[in-house]
């Protein structure tokens, strides 16, 4: 029992590490977007977020080593089944079979197989996409803060669809943590759009309702995809995440492209290379690391603890870019702005304890 304890607890906070990092990477890689978008002028999102979702692929590349040697693996148990079916057939091997796949698929820590994790690919390949296309096209029209603010709305969202599908219990504790967020939300918002009426008005910033808007898609898709992936996966040690992401990068290449001519042919995003090596290394170091490891961190942190935990958790990314914001943009918050945003670290510390305590009752239980 109390082995279980510490595995239990060591794999809880191993998520919340995976988390930090992935805070830290999200930020630094809205900054960059913002600073493609607008001083680079290279405005280009969804051609951005296609290549970024490109490097996916990538995951795909040491699986192909690997492929021989498996082959040979299942030739070998293939061979010694048929060998045992032939030699003792009196023996009604059909039923232990059925009883031997039952007992599997009743197992919460069975394997997926190759199949399904694939088809799990495609089934969340396109939502996955829409919401990282609505994060990086809404850094186009409005603020790093405006973005980052509006994207922790996610909790709420993530709070109702858990619930929807049972994978969040609800109590008061998470209820008024989730609450505690919004109301922390909502004044580092009014703060953010009195400063920049007072210092940087929005009339410099390109139709910044568009970019909230498209902030708010991207946290209501976040928060759909979040639950419906722990809803299907559960735990982390169920699914092979390299193949997982391989092919939701590969399904994202194949199938999206023809958008990028439909989006030229009507304007709303003319396809332009990238014309300068500058532009190629910040796209491609935002690619490699704003996408391909941090989403893998994402996953993981989310597996490992809970979709509500995380959600809450990429909620410090408001803290962490008010920092960014003083240290490189010289930006002093106002004291609205600063009481929001403690109040979405405490939610963030409220509903992390009381997941830890779930963590604790379940392993008990087992």
């Amino acid at each position: 029992m109390s082995d279980q304890k510490q595995l239990s607890q060591r794999r809880y906070w191993c998520g919340i590490l995976a988390l930090g990092a992935v805070v830290i990477i999200w930020v630094s890689s809205s900054f960059v977007m913002n600073s493609l978008f607008g001083e680079m002028n290279y405005n280009k999102p969804f051609l951005v977020t296609y290549l970024n979702t490109a490097t996916f692929s990538f995951y795909l590349i040491p699986l192909l080593f690997k492929r021989n040697k498996n082959s040979a693996k299942q030739q070998l148990p293939s061979e010694y089944n048929k060998l045992l079916n032939d030699d003792l057939e009196p023996v009604n091997y059909s039923a232990i079979l059925q009883s031997t796949n039952s007992n599997t698929t009743m197992s919460p820590h069975h394997k997926l197989s190759t199949y399904d994790t694939i088809k799990l690919s495609l089934a969340f390949c396109i939502l996955w996409f829409l919401a990282n296309y609505t994060t990086n096209a809404s850094l186009a029209y409005t603020t790093v803060g405006s973005s980052t603010i509006l994207a922790s709305m996610s909790g709420l969202f993530t709070l109702g669809i858990g619930a929807l599908f049972k994978v969040e219990k609800l109590n008061l504790l998470k209820i008024f943590a989730v609450f505690i967020s919004l109301i922390g939300v909502s004044l580092v918002s009014y703060s953010d759009h009195l400063s920049g009426d007072d210092e940087e008005p929005f009339n410099t910033v390109p139709a910044p309702l568009i970019g909230d808007i498209l902030a708010l898609l991207g946290a209501i898709f976040y928060g759909c995809y979040t639950t419906l992936l722990k809803f299907k996966i559960g735990s982390e040690d169920r699914i092979d995440m390299p193949l997982f992401f391989g092919f939701v990068g590969a399904f994202n290449v194949l199938l999206l492209w023809p958008i990028l001519p439909l989006l030229n042919y009507i304007g709303l995003e003319t396809f332009e290379i990238p014309s300068s090596p500058v532009l190629w290394i910040v796209i491609l170091l935002n690619a490699f690391i704003g996408t391909f490891l941090s989403d893998y961190l994402w996953l993981l942190s989310m597996l490992m603890t809970s979709p509500l935990v995380v959600t809450l958790g990429i909620s410090l990314t408001i803290p962490l870019a008010l920092i960014g914001d003083i240290c490189f943009k010289g930006f002093m918050p106002s004291l609205q702005y600063s009481i929001g945003a403690f109040l979405v670290v405490l939610g963030f510390l409220a509903v992390n304890t009381d997941a830890m305590n779930e963590a604790k009752e379940k392993s008990q239980e087992e």
